[in-house]
């Protein structure tokens, strides 16, 4: 009896994307992918960025800017604007650097494997 032989792990996220792209039921999907760069991040990154972790700085920069007392401890007073906006560009940054390179891991098919 043959059996199958598993699926190269790159070609199989191509196939899934093509599938997402081709039919956006979820309402989330239906967001344009490329992303303005509202935020005036160096062109050199925003380029080199894939348009969902454009996206994931987008959303992370805005949602960080405006809920400070999220990520602050109670008892802690509120930091100042302008501090405040270094903090959300940089964990916006960091987002978009962290999604960037889990899409790589993905398609290169290392770590995101069923241990079995």
């Amino acid at each position: 009896m043959a059996t199958k032989k598993p699926m190269n792990p790159a070609l199989k996220f191509a196939r899934a994307l093509e599938k997402a792209a081709a039919v956006p039921d979820d309402p989330t999907l239906k967001q344009p992918l490329q992303q303005d760069n509202v935020n005036k991040v160096p062109l050199k990154k925003w380029k080199n960025w894939p348009d969902i972790a454009q996206r994931v700085f987008n959303e992370t920069h805005a949602y960080v800017l405006c809920n400070q007392n999220l990520f602050l401890h109670p008892k802690t007073r509120p930091v100042p604007e302008l501090e405040w906006k270094t903090t959300a560009w940089n964990t916006a940054w960091i987002a978009a650097d962290v999604c960037q390179q889990a899409l790589k891991d993905i398609i290169a098919g290392r770590g995101y494997a069923k241990k079995t």
